[in-house]
């Protein structure tokens, strides 16, 4: 529950009409854990089942699926690293995989989460529970 809360307040303060990020800075993003999962928005609606590829910092393909029908997906079992998404219909990311920075929150772990904007930018979530 507190992920879809957390995705529609992000959603909304995102929802601008410009067709590519204005920082290339926040067209990547550093989470911590071994999994990455997002939500994707197109023309402030969920971008619902389309292709997402995930490429190693080698260009090699490390996975492929699909958004489910609320934009979001899942990649588990990552090992750290830099990675290149890919969201068809979207456009493209990079995400730094770090475990370092679950470190220092008081021996909780938190759950990350990547939301794709309207605006082609990436949002970190970081939820501890």
């Amino acid at each position: 529950m507190r992920w879809s809360a957390l995705t529609v307040i992000l959603a909304t303060s995102l929802c601008v009409a410009a067709p590519r990020c204005p920082d290339p800075e926040l067209r990547q993003a550093t989470i911590g854990g071994d999994s990455i999962t997002g939500g994707v928005l197109l023309h402030k609606e969920p971008l619902k089942f389309a292709r997402v590829r995930l490429y190693s910092s080698s260009g090699k393909s490390g996975w492929i699926g699909t958004t489910d029908k609320n934009g979001r997906f899942i990649i588990n079992k990552m090992p750290p690293g830099d990675y290149r998404l890919e969201v068809s219909g979207w456009g493209s990311a990079t995400v730094h995989l770090n475990p370092e920075v679950d470190k220092g929150h008081g021996g909780q772990i938190p759950a990350w989460g990547l939301l794709l904007g309207d605006n082609a930018c990436v949002v970190t979530m970081e939820i501890l529970n």
